[in-house]
């Protein structure tokens, strides 16, 4: 690691805080684009949701582009998805947006499914009934950040050990 630095979220990456059109337009739902809730954060990929947004609920959203890694940031801290469409989310989710210059996204997932990251998110949390990070606490977690060839090289063998796992299970 002796050639890793390590970065704070906020320095790195663009992150967003979701939000939810109002649901007494419903004009705004639809299936334009999926619109992701912490219940559809099962730590993988996400191509669908159980909600949608219509064109016009879309232009009233924060559009997350593909491969954004999400992050629940109110109740069950850290549950993580990264979608791999087009998407939109709600106010308990932060994403990280991806920054190809400084990080390979499934690098940045990775790194997210970590108890490094989590504990980090733990210990920023506010709230005693339902824990709490703001988007200000979010971007201070840090992150170590190789060269992309060595990211490139982490997310090969993670992937492999995770297909591995799959298939074990199935």
């Amino acid at each position: 690691m002796g050639s890793w630095t390590k970065k704070s979220l906020g320095d790195v990456f663009e992150t967003i805080t979701g939000s939810t059109p109002p649901k007494s337009n419903k004009e705004f739902y639809g299936t334009f684009m999926p619109f992701i809730k912490p219940p559809e954060l099962t730590n993988g990929a996400i191509r669908h949701s159980v909600d949608g947004l219509s064109q016009l609920g879309a232009e009233q959203a924060r559009i997350l582009p593909r491969e954004s890694v999400l992050v629940s940031c109110i109740g069950l801290l850290g549950k993580l998805g990264m979608n791999k469409v087009p998407a939109a989310c709600n106010q308990q989710i932060n994403a990280i947006k991806p920054n190809y210059d400084a990080a390979h996204p499934k690098y940045v997932f990775y790194y997210c499914l970590s108890n490094s990251f989590r504990d980090q998110l733990h210990l920023l949390a506010s709230g005693t009934t339902v824990p709490i990070v703001n988007k200000g606490k979010f971007n201070s977690i840090r992150i170590p950040l190789p060269s992309l060839p060595e990211q490139e090289g982490i997310v090969a063998i993670l992937d492999e050990a995770f297909a591995a796992i799959a298939t074990a299970t199935a």
